[in-house]
């Protein structure tokens, strides 16, 4: 059985507003507490993949999560977010990330874009900066102006829209909903 997540996830995996029949993917998953998190949420036909980039983080969201794994609860996916094939199109109900840089970096167009095309039509896409240790402003990318720059990139996409900024400074959360 997976252990309880951190504090300071969650807050975070509240914050999803979770029904539990979701299909959810996680961007930069590792080390997998929010995966442990939710995947006893999951009920029916609700299953989270995890996606991470780095071999290592692969190894430690599995370990972390072999039971939700064996049970098919989860799947761990060793990949870049721009490579993920958008096959079916529109296959998850929500995408979320933690502290992950890929939006306020380059090449920002293409991986919302990538993030568009996988969530189906209603779908939500969360992004969160900041959440950590007692949630304060020490936050990775946790102030106003990675928040204007990761939605002024939501914005730019023709397939997102009702992006929203919550939070002037850590934590901070982004969401927008797939037309």
């Amino acid at each position: 059985m997976s252990e309880q997540p951190p504090a300071h996830i969650a807050r975070l995996i509240r914050r999803l507003e979770l029904t539990g029949t979701e299909r959810i993917l996680e961007l930069g998953a590792a080390p997998g507490a929010a995966v442990a998190g939710i995947g006893p949420l999951l009920t029916g036909d609700g299953h989270i993949t995890a996606l991470d980039r780095s071999a290592v983080g692969v190894r430690r969201i599995r370990e972390r999560n072999q039971a939700l794994v064996d049970a098919g609860r989860v799947t761990v996916v060793q990949q870049d977010l721009t490579t993920l094939a958008p096959e079916p199109p529109g296959r998850f109900d929500l995408i979320f990330a933690s502290n992950v840089n890929v939006f306020w970096t380059q090449p920002r167009k293409a991986n919302v874009d990538a993030l568009a095309a996988l969530l189906r039509p209603g779908g939500r896409l969360r992004l969160f900066y900041g959440y950590g240790p007692g949630d304060g402003t020490d936050g990775v990318g946790g102030g106003r102006d990675t928040g204007s720059l990761v939605a002024a990139a939501l914005r730019n996409c023709d397939a997102l829209t009702a992006v929203i900024m919550d939070g002037a400074s850590a934590p901070l959360e982004i969401s927008a909903v797939r037309r």
